[in-house]
């Protein structure tokens, strides 16, 4: 018996396969599916999680519309530019409203978790908990 069929399965192992809507997508064996793709009119990469087996257009469109209301996510969540004023000093450029979107979660609900590139050595990020009809119901910086 191989070390592959002798180590029990991991909610956390995936599967690659390949969508038309999305390329080449890892399926978690806790029923997510998950891809590095450019959507929403953005010019890089984000990682985006969703339920199910594989990636469908109204997933992808609820992806897209949550990324063109990010700004004003943003906005009305009146999160601070930094999680301290020692942060703050450190990088005084920093900008929530001009910083990349990193990760999104799309749950089964309809509401999703996303959060900002700040800077990883530091260990802070701005993370938002939106409602499915794109309402800010928790903004934080977190570690």
């Amino acid at each position: 018996m191989s070390d592959q069929e002798n180590r029990p399965s991991s909610p956390w192992s995936s599967e690659s396969h390949e969508n038309p809507l999305v390329g080449k997508y890892e399926r978690w064996k806790q029923g997510d599916w998950s891809t590095d793709i450019i959507i929403g009119g953005l010019d890089y990469p984000i990682n985006i999680v969703a339920k199910g087996n594989e990636p469908c257009k109204a997933q992808l469109d609820r992806f897209t519309e949550l990324i063109a209301r990010i700004p004003e996510i943003i906005a009305s969540s009146n999160l601070l530019d930094a999680p301290t004023d020692e942060w703050r000093n450190k990088h005084p450029e920093y900008r929530l409203a001009n910083a990349r979107i990193s990760f999104i979660r799309l749950h089964k609900d309809g509401s999703f978790y996303f959060w900002l590139d700040a800077y990883p050595q530091d260990d802070w990020a701005p993370g938002f908990y939106i409602s499915p009809d794109f309402k800010v119901t928790l903004a934080q910086w977190e570690v």
